[in-house]
């Protein structure tokens, strides 16, 4: 069994409050859930409004389909609008 993690650190410039940060995370939380068989959570920076951090998890026998999975995920986020990607940690184990 293959378990892909991926911890993604992004910064939200148009986010003025908790409240803005936490609707506009919720938002790409639920659409990426939706989407995608992966669990996923807000791992750090939970009390800084502009910044976050999004852990995604998941898993399956093979290396290609996880890793696919993950790369997908960053796409997603990578050209959404509303935040930037600063920086992509992956793991495979």
């Amino acid at each position: 069994m293959i378990i892909g993690l991926m911890r993604v650190d992004l910064l939200l410039p148009g986010c003025y409050s908790l409240k803005e940060k936490r609707s506009i995370i919720k938002k790409h939380l639920f659409r990426i859930r939706k989407n995608y068989n992966v669990a996923v959570s807000e791992s750090e920076h939970n009390d800084i409004w502009n910044r976050a951090e999004l852990s995604f998890l998941t898993m399956n026998c093979l290396k290609d389909p996880v890793e696919n999975t993950l790369r997908k995920i960053l796409h997603e986020l990578d050209t959404a609008c509303d935040m930037q990607v600063l920086s992509e940690r992956t793991e495979l184990i």
